[in-house]
């Protein structure tokens, strides 16, 4: 973003849009930016959000599974919800009209229309970080990994 800025810079807004103004249950944001992170195999997304996940309750079971590209067994109504749309939405396939409905139960129209937001600017920021290949710290090219 820094490199592109005018491309970066309304990225960024995009970002920080969809930061500042959630409604989403935090733990069903972090869910839904984990599986798409996890979609797209995004290590330095994976890398900062299992680390906010964490902070918003997330277990550590259900962290290290959604970042494997696995689903929790454990997952509240809310955080499901949030699952099954990040995980059509980040496969690229069409939203089925099931999962919508049961988003829009869980958290109305608006916040499902934040949900789908919050998937689409993650996948941006995914590519993002997958494209100029941003290394996680402590994981630079050519250095050892936590043994």
């Amino acid at each position: 973003m820094l490199r592109f800025p005018h491309f970066g810079g309304p990225a960024w807004d995009y970002t920080k849009a969809l930061i500042h103004h959630s409604t989403l249950p935090k733990p069903a944001h972090e869910v839904a930016i984990l599986v798409t992170g996890a979609a797209f195999n995004s290590r330095y997304e994976l890398y900062a959000h299992e680390r906010v996940a964490d902070g918003a309750g997330l277990s550590p079971n259900k962290i290290a599974t959604i970042a494997a590209g696995g689903r929790p067994a454990d997952l509240t109504e809310e955080e499901a919800a949030a699952y099954d749309v990040a995980a059509a939405l980040a496969a690229g396939r069409q939203l089925p009209e099931s999962t919508y409905r049961r988003a829009v139960r869980t958290f109305g129209e608006e916040g499902t229309g934040e949900l789908v937001y919050l998937v689409g600017g993650y996948c941006l920021v995914s590519v993002l970080l997958n494209a100029f290949d941003m290394s996680v710290p402590g994981r630079e090219e050519g250095l050892p990994t936590d043994p």
